[in-house]
């Protein structure tokens, strides 16, 4: 006997709602998309013809309570997570892939992640190196101490969406993913002709340090780059063609000087996706499915995406206290940013964690 697909729905009809959409196709012999949702109502209306999206809703409470859905897709603005995920969770759906970052302040994640746990929804954060095979691969080298113990990280993000409430929840999720969870930041936010750099330097729990510099003009030497240095050798990661990364592995005994021609190790392509690999939005979904097939949590859980969200706001706090230590967990429930920038504590710069100018 056939299982019946889970229904999914969309909430927010932009282009990472196309990217979420064309994933959850991808998997179409285990789910079906009958809804998609967006306040504006010509938006969903062309969202719903390209996808072929059967009914469309301007209103997601109506949505929720009418298309007994069993996966929710959340890719409204990032500051708009919030309210969507609670409704998904208080409606009774059985699993959320939800956008990063969960949320702009760890009031707001907290309140996710109790309406989640309260009506039993798994909730996933599209973290997406956490689903990317080769970004798997590395991890198990580095668990199984192929470059000895792990000692220091190295990580480089440039460019318009590279802000922290961006592109950097993105890497502060890896840092975690390879070294556990931030012990303390001390870092240094830097806000001029509409850029945002951020210097900052994480301390893990299990003794590994993180540097993190993020924002700023494109750097083509770096950017993107993320280096694990380790006791017995050192592993290079950038991002190179269709999300397929350049992975550089150099071992203590081939001598330092080799290490930028260290042996470079064949990406692989997506065991989920076959020959469309490189689409780790895709492996979100089917992680999602997975979840629910399997009864488990996510990899990239709400707790995931907590922690990631934690250690952003830290480099925040960090500037805001005078760029001191900050230890976590946060004791801050509201973001170190926005009280920055309603003091003018820092510029306001039009990027797209904030989504309009602050009330």
């Amino acid at each position: 006997m056939l299982k019946e697909k889970y229904r999914v729905g969309i909430i927010g009809c932009g282009h990472i709602g196309g990217n979420y959409t064309q994933a959850f196709l991808g998997l179409s012999n285990q789910v079906e998309i009958v809804a998609a949702c967006d306040l504006i109502e010509e938006k969903v209306k062309s969202f719903v013809g390209k996808w072929e999206i059967p009914a469309p809703y301007t209103n997601m409470y109506e949505m929720l309570s009418t298309e007994e859905l069993d996966i929710v897709g959340v890719t409204t603005h990032n500051r708009e997570h919030v309210k969507p995920t609670i409704a998904a969770a208080e409606a009774g759906v059985k699993a959320i892939l939800c956008e990063k970052p969960m949320a702009l302040n760890m009031a707001d994640a907290d309140r996710m992640i109790e309406a989640c746990e309260k009506s039993g929804t798994k909730l996933a954060i599209d973290h997406t190196m956490r689903f990317e095979p080769n970004w798997r691969r590395i991890k198990q080298m580095v668990d199984e101490g192929v470059i000895g113990d792990l000692l220091h990280i190295e990580v480089h993000n440039y460019g318009d969406t590279s802000t922290l409430l961006h592109n950097g929840t993105h890497s502060c999720d890896a840092i975690r993913f390879f070294a556990g969870d931030a012990e303390w930041v001390i870092a240094t936010v830097n806000r001029s002709h509409e850029r945002e750099s951020v210097v900052s330097l994480f301390g893990m729990k299990n003794g590994t340090t993180a540097l993190f510099m993020t924002g700023g003009h494109w750097n083509y030497r770096l950017d993107g780059c993320f280096i694990l240095e380790g006791s017995d050798g050192k592993i290079e990661i950038r991002p190179h063609h269709d999300w397929q990364p350049l992975i550089h592995f150099w071992k203590k005994e081939a001598g330092l000087g080799n290490f930028r021609e260290g042996e470079l190790i064949k990406s692989i392509e997506s065991e989920i996706l076959g020959e469309s690999a490189g689409n780790p939005p895709g492996e979100g979904a089917w992680e999602v499915v997975a979840c629910l097939d399997e009864n488990r949590e996510s990899i990239s859980s709400g707790y995931d995406g907590r922690a990631a969200l934690e250690m952003c706001l830290g480099a925040y706090e960090s500037e805001r206290q005078g760029r001191v230590r900050v230890s976590f967990p946060l004791t801050l429930k509201e973001s170190p940013l926005e009280m920055m920038l309603r003091r003018e504590q820092v510029p306001y710069i039009p990027a797209r964690e904030y989504g309009g100018e602050l009330a």
